[in-house]
């Protein structure tokens, strides 16, 4: 998330963190740039990229992290980890169970 306050432009959240921790880790610096079109990545009718992962494919970035999602199409144009987060429409319902018959369940009741 960007936030800008008295001393410029910051960003902040879950993927700033993550960043953050494996920068410490592997001991490497980085700098977060916003995509110039401001596009995750889709492949035109010509077969030409956009967004994140045109910048990845000209070398413009060396790395993307965000929310977005792996398509079979993405992934054959950049190298993807395992997602940090997998968020999908789930229904949890009770399994239905089968009552046991009565034994006398045809008879009238009295």
């Amino acid at each position: 998330m960007k936030v800008e306050d008295e001393n410029g432009i910051r960003y902040e959240g879950y993927c700033v963190d993550l960043i953050e921790a494996i920068a410490d880790d592997l001991k490497f610096q980085y700098k977060i740039k916003e995509v110039d079109d401001g596009s995750y990545g889709r492949k035109n009718d010509l077969g030409e990229w956009n967004g994140m992962i045109r910048e990845l494919i000209d070398g413009k970035a060396d790395m993307a992290i965000a929310d977005l999602t792996i398509t079979y199409v993405r992934e054959e144009a950049v190298d993807f980890t395992m997602p940090f987060m997998n968020l999908g429409i789930s229904i949890l319902f009770k399994k239905p169970t089968k009552k046991v018959p009565k034994l006398f369940s045809p008879l009238p009741s009295p």
